[in-house]
């Protein structure tokens, strides 16, 4: 959930202060963790949104300096990547053990300013980040490889999840909906998380965005290859019940759903296997 109380005290109309003063004050915000987080970063937003003289100067003067500050050093600190494959090919190169990547919950030191504004579902945050480096998507990964649209689902990050949707499918939406939600490969995959997570509009978003993909062309197959059996299982108990022809035509329910209710059968709904 983002942020409802302010992070920062009052501080009247520092937009009255020099730019100097400003900054230092911005430098004191951002405290002496060498990581960019949530918490320092939701905070300086806050104050731009003071007034926009203020904005202007922190966004011009600070943010969009030329010279190097400690919000700078530490952006640039930030590691995300653009997609899957880029995040894959430096982790690789790193050495990642593709067996064991990093916990989706983040480093023990706690998470990254971009998994920080994910789990805490804040759109303020991540709209602003996406102002200072733009071109930032639900395909996009955190420096563990973990796509963004992953760890919206498990975060529950109900808001960041509509924006996400609305911004669209990566251009090869299968691999992406079926692969692991890792960019190591591993882990369970996106449309497994949504179902996991019981999240009925992102799953039936997925779901028919891969048939839609597949066309006909090897969707059943698709789905039972590539899925592994507690996903298949999570899938059946959430799938809402508009969707339940198209599971059937997955083959993951045992009756056309229209032959459920039939006089012929007990009248009981019938079990998916």
């Amino acid at each position: 959930m983002c942020y409802e109380k302010p992070l920062v005290p009052a501080m009247g109309n520092l937009s009255m202060f020099p730019p100097e003063i400003i900054f230092n004050i911005l430098d004191e915000i951002l405290g002496s963790s060498p990581r960019l987080t949530h918490g320092s970063f939701h905070a300086i937003n806050q104050l731009m949104r003071t007034n926009k003289t203020l904005e202007q100067c922190i966004k011009l003067g600070w943010m969009g300096s030329n010279i190097s500050n400690s919000f700078k050093q530490r952006l640039n600190a930030v590691q995300w990547y653009p997609n899957i494959d880029s995040a894959n090919t430096v982790l690789t190169l790193q050495g990642v053990d593709p067996k064991h990547p990093m916990s989706i919950a983040g480093p023990h030191g706690g998470p990254d300013l971009l998994t920080g504004i994910i789990f805490d579902d804040c759109t303020d945050c991540f709209e602003c980040f996406s102002e200072v480096l733009p071109h930032t998507h639900m395909s996009c990964c955190n420096e563990g490889g973990w796509s963004f649209l992953s760890l919206a689902l498990y975060a529950k990050a109900e808001k960041l999840l509509d924006l996400f949707f609305l911004s669209g499918f990566p251009h090869e939406p299968k691999e992406f909906i079926i692969g692991g939600a890792n960019a190591m490969g591993t882990g369970p995959s996106i449309l497994g998380m949504s179902a996991s997570s019981r999240d009925h509009r992102s799953f039936a978003k997925l779901f028919k965005k891969l048939k839609e993909v597949l066309n006909g062309h090897g969707f059943q197959r698709t789905l039972r290859d590539r899925l592994n059996p507690k996903e298949r299982a999570a899938i059946r108990s959430v799938a809402p019940q508009y969707l339940q022809k198209m599971l059937y035509e997955a083959g993951l329910a045992a009756m056309h759903p229209a032959l459920r209710y039939s006089p012929y059968y007990s009248g009981k709904r019938t079990e998916m296997y």
